[in-house]
């Protein structure tokens, strides 16, 4: 029978390696004879001084970024050099904060077409079409660290700015 602290390394050894969601069945059928859940709390606890977390939700875990540390990401990435990757920040921040939004919403507030931007986004996972509409995925919130988007900051403030109310 292996420790658990060997059972926490493999643990983030699994979800380092899968760089994904992974769902909890999975992984409690592979640590059968530990609690999960324990496995979890035990790793976080270690983490947090680290700049990341294993993220949870009812059905899977994966290890995420701290989202205080996204705009240091964003510096560090020099994400507002590159012009096509400010497009896709560009989208990104206005279906996250006017979402769901159609097509011509988003093409009217950016005021240029996004039709291969939000394909791209749709392909990636980051965003999610539902009928006309956009949204943005739980893989785009999770990534940053967040549940839902008024988690995000300045949320009310940033809708009510883009949705032209006041």
């Amino acid at each position: 029978m292996i420790s658990y602290e060997l059972a926490i390394q493999i643990l983030e050894a699994i979800l380092l390696a899968s760089r994904t969601r992974i769902k909890k069945s999975t992984l409690a059928q592979f640590f059968s004879g530990f609690d999960l859940q324990e496995l979890v709390k035990l790793a976080n606890q270690r983490y947090k001084n680290f700049g990341f977390f294993i993220y949870e939700d009812k059905d899977s875990v994966e290890l995420v970024t701290r989202p205080e540390l996204a705009s240091y990401l964003i510096n560090f990435f020099g994400l507002k050099e590159n012009e096509s990757l400010q497009d896709f920040l560009e989208v990104l921040a206005i279906v996250a904060y006017g979402g769901p939004l159609s097509l011509a919403e988003i093409n009217r507030l950016r005021g240029k077409k996004s039709f291969f931007i939000l394909k791209a986004l749709v392909a990636e996972g980051f965003i999610q079409k539902e009928k006309k509409f956009y949204r943005v995925s739980n893989k785009f919130l999770k990534i940053l660290g967040f549940r839902h988007e008024k988690d995000l900051p300045d949320y009310q403030k940033l809708r009510k700015e883009l949705k032209g109310e006041k």
